[in-house]
């Protein structure tokens, strides 16, 4: 019920946004110019693409915006796509809008296109400003296509990411400036600017000011660094009063290490096991230049800790049994969420796949928690680059799950590892009746 209230919230807005819009240009001074000549129908579907624009990159703020609000409701995994989705769809009215106003103030001057555009930088305020800032907006989403394909470095397209805010303002000056649905009608410019209001504080307050203030509570601080395996090392955080920060295992920290070479960067990192009120622990594989220089930081070094985010965690769990599914890297959060399903008497199965012996990560820690548990911990690890393994060998695959977990059905299901994997399991899932509101996972890529 709550993901429809907030819908419904955002279409509420939406339809006043273009409601207030279609009523000002139906009682337009000059007449109807929804229905007008063509210089008329220009000016009023081009002034609809720069709203609809605007109120796309109010979403988008609030979209990645970390707002616990919306984070509780969806899952960040859930909002990050449904931002990347919005940035292309944005595309379409954040060009629409400019040629359609050219054009229509083109018409009723009697000027060319070039003339037009040459007089709006000229003579009409803040235009050039909404020029470099659409510019800006531009290079972003294309670097956004480029980091998704692989093509550019997660870190340049970061530091391009971050001039938006930059091209946001510059674009809100020219709207309350030379926007006729604003400067015709006060009312509708003091929504407006509350509309701007509201998004912009809650920007501040959870994605900048939050972070600092438990930076400023919780003096986090690298504790000391743990090899796991040859590509994958715990750091783990300490600070003061951890049993005050509100962590679940199976959540996770945006984190970013105050020191040389990684204090411009920030990244998701999973909890690997339960908070226990002294330290919180990250365990992070070498798949890229930032996290290949982790065991290079010194213990000491300060982080500041964005969350927690997620919502893999075990109080999603409704069943007594359970079916835990890790990839790789993916056994992190998993990791975390067994420990803490043990704790609460659950039934569960974890299948952990891996190429060979050496990529299994917490495999003591694995087997200490199943001899701990009474029989409630059954572990299959799944090799499939690894001929003398006497386990199962192969891929994790929907007979191996019917196999052994022949009560499949009756499960809740948690899932995290390599995107291929997950869509491959939860296809196999599906076949053999789970429901999908019983599998969860959290997927964490741009």
């Amino acid at each position: 019920m709550l993901k429809l209230a907030w819908l419904l919230v955002a279409a509420s807005q939406l339809a006043v946004v273009v409601g207030c819009w279609a009523w000002n240009h139906v009682h337009h001074p000059m007449g109807n110019q929804l229905t007008g000549d063509a210089a008329g129908m220009f000016l009023a579907y081009g002034r609809l693409a720069g709203l609809l624009a605007a109120f796309a990159i109010l979403l988008q703020l609030l979209l990645m915006g970390r707002l616990p609000w919306l984070g509780r409701t969806y899952g960040f995994d859930r909002l990050a796509r449904a931002h990347h989705v919005l940035g292309v769809a944005l595309v379409v009215p954040l060009l629409a809008h400019p040629v359609l106003v050219t054009l229509g103030h083109a018409a009723e001057s009697d000027q060319s296109w070039l003339a037009q555009n040459g007089d709006f930088l000229r003579h009409w305020p803040y235009l050039w400003a909404a020029a470099l800032g659409s510019g800006l907006m531009a290079v972003a989403i294309v670097t956004s296509v480029l980091v998704v394909r692989r093509r550019l470095k997660y870190e340049t397209w970061y530091a391009i990411h971050l001039t938006l805010y930059l091209a946001i303002a510059l674009v809100f000056l020219h709207q309350v400036a030379v926007g006729s649905d604003f400067t015709d009608h006060p009312w509708y410019r003091w929504y407006w600017f509350v509309l701007n209001g509201v998004v912009a504080l809650n920007l501040a307050g959870y994605r900048f000011l939050r972070p600092l203030w438990r930076f400023h509570r919780h003096r986090f601080t690298v504790g000391r660094l743990v090899p796991e395996t040859a590509d994958v090392t715990s750091v783990y955080l300490e600070g003061r009063d951890l049993a005050g920060f509100p962590a679940r295992g199976g959540q996770f920290l945006l984190v970013r290490f105050l020191a040389r070479g990684f204090r411009w960067e920030e990244h998701p990192f999973s909890l690997s096991q339960c908070p226990d009120g002294r330290t919180l622990r990250l365990s992070i594989k070498a798949v890229g230049d930032f996290t290949r220089r982790i065991p290079a930081l010194a213990p000491g070094t300060p982080v500041i800790v964005d969350g927690p985010h997620g919502l893999l965690t075990a109080d999603r769990c409704r069943f007594g049994k359970v079916l835990l599914l890790a990839g790789g890297i993916g056994i992190t959060p998993i990791r975390a969420v067994a420990e803490d399903l043990v704790r609460q008497q659950h039934d569960v199965i974890l299948f952990y796949a891996n190429r060979n012996r050496a990529g299994i990560v917490f495999e003591q820690e694995l087997a200490a928690l199943a001899a701990v548990a009474d029989g409630r911990l059954k572990i299959h690890h799944v090799l499939s680059a690894d001929p003398g393994w006497p386990g199962e060998q192969g891929h994790l695959d929907r007979e191996r799950i019917l196999r052994l977990v022949p009560d499949v059905r009756e499960r809740e299901v948690f899932l995290c590892g390599p995107p291929p994997m997950m869509r491959t399991l939860r296809r196999a899932l599906a076949d053999l009746g789970v429901p999908g509101r019983r599998i969860h996972d959290e997927r964490f890529s741009l």
